[in-house]
């Protein structure tokens, strides 16, 4: 039988992830430039959490490394992207396969497992008073993830940061005409510098919630497409934070399915795993053959 409290703290842990890298891929989206090395970003952040915690004893130092890690990956992208004027699109792929090499290598150099790394210290989990005994949702909001508690106080600051600040009028600008935008004075460059930046730190968040909050250690590949997925979220979502969060959620739900259904159904697991990528594939594609009929 499917429990309803298991499927909905799977839910928000499933969206976790996806929402803050969409959040993050949206900036730098919005600005011009296209960003499919969210997968990698978060690996890399992922890695470097548990590398930091594991040697400082402290999770809040590894929040930190996973931070710096986003950002330092997001600026290489953009001065790829921006500076030398390489096709998005390679860089981005070029991100995901260093990210999936390097963080094997150098996980078997460090720890001698190519596959997992030894356990680490969480950060800690919050717990909602009044909100912790409600029925169904109590389990969740009684231990729920610190990352996770902030992605709705992200997502409402990157709807005020993109439509209602200058920065955020720039962006756009950019995004939709780089040569008006320079024309009428705005540094086109530095922009979409700040607007990568800002998605690489959402994106370090998310591979530091992975490893450090969701887990407590760092498994191969661990990221397991929730990046690409989050670019779904993006286009499912029409490049708001909002839109973003519900169709992270979606997808969340999705996933929390098929976590429930493993050993109830008699068909095999392989099968059911796949369903969530299935389903965004689905969603996607109708979303997008919606789009051009309008």
């Amino acid at each position: 039988m499917i429990s309803v409290a298991s499927v909905i703290c799977n839910t928000f842990a499933s969206a976790t992830p996806i929402a803050l890298g969409g959040i993050g891929g949206m900036f730098g989206e919005r600005s011009g430039i296209v960003n499919i090395g969210l997968e990698g970003t978060m690996l890399f952040s992922a890695f470097t959490s548990v590398v930091a915690c594991y040697y400082s004893g402290s999770a809040w130092l590894g929040l930190l490394a996973g931070l710096l890690t986003g950002l330092l990956i997001s600026f290489l992208h953009a001065f790829f992207c921006t500076t030398l004027k390489v096709d998005h699109t390679i860089i981005g792929l070029a991100v995901n396969i260093l990210a999936s090499s390097v963080t094997v290598y150098a996980s078997s150099s460090i720890f001698g497992n190519k596959g997992f790394t030894p356990s680490v210290e969480k950060l800690p989990t919050i717990s909602i008073p009044f909100l912790r005994d409600l029925p169904l949702v109590g389990a969740f909001f009684g231990s729920m993830s610190l990352i996770t508690l902030m992605v709705i106080p992200i997502v409402i600051l990157a709807h005020h940061l993109l439509y209602k600040t200058p920065f955020g009028i720039r962006v756009i600008a950019v995004g939709e005409n780089p040569q008006a935008a320079f024309v009428a004075g705005i540094n086109v460059q530095r922009t979409q510098y700040i607007a990568v930046m800002l998605g690489g730190l959402t994106c370090g968040l998310a591979g530091s919630f992975l490893s450090i909050s969701y887990l407590s250690m760092f498994v191969r590949d661990m990221v397991s497409g929730r990046g690409f997925i989050a670019i779904a979220a993006i286009l499912f979502g029409r490049y708001k934070p909002v839109g973003i969060l519900l169709a992270a959620l979606f997808f969340g739900f999705a996933d929390a399915i098929q976590i429930a259904l493993q050993g109830i159904i008699t068909i095999p697991n392989e099968i059911i795993q796949c369903a969530p990528y299935a389903l965004t594939i689905l969603a996607v594609t109708v979303n997008e053959a919606r789009s051009k009929k309008k």
